[in-house]
């Protein structure tokens, strides 16, 4: 394997180099995920202020809908006091042809 004066100079400029970029970048790095994290931070924020939002809407349907199931039932029982109430009568028997066949209208 041959040795290339170019190589090594090059290995040397990366190996001082790294420490100095890492110095550089690292503040960079540090504040990217800082940031990051206040992002994330704002979404579970906005996210778990929808979801009680949504969850009081759910709670205030199902207010309503149990009470119009009350209204309901209570329209039901009423009209069933008011039916033992009232004397039943009796449709008119309907009559029906001898042998079973509609009445014809005349056309």
């Amino acid at each position: 394997m041959r040795f290339s004066p170019l190589s090594f100079v090059l290995g040397l400029a990366a190996a001082a180099l790294v420490p100095v970029i890492s110095r550089v970048f690292r503040p960079l790095a540090v504040e990217a995920a800082a940031a990051g994290m206040g992002m994330m931070e704002d979404a579970r924020r906005i996210v778990a202020e929808q979801m009680e939002t949504l969850e009081d809407i759910v709670a205030e349907a199902r207010a309503r809908r149990e009470h119009l199931d009350a209204d309901a039932a209570a329209v039901v029982a009423d009209a069933g006091e008011e039916a033992a109430e009232e004397p039943v009568v009796a449709a008119p028997a309907r009559r029906r042809t001898p042998n079973g066949s509609a009445r014809r209208r005349p056309s």
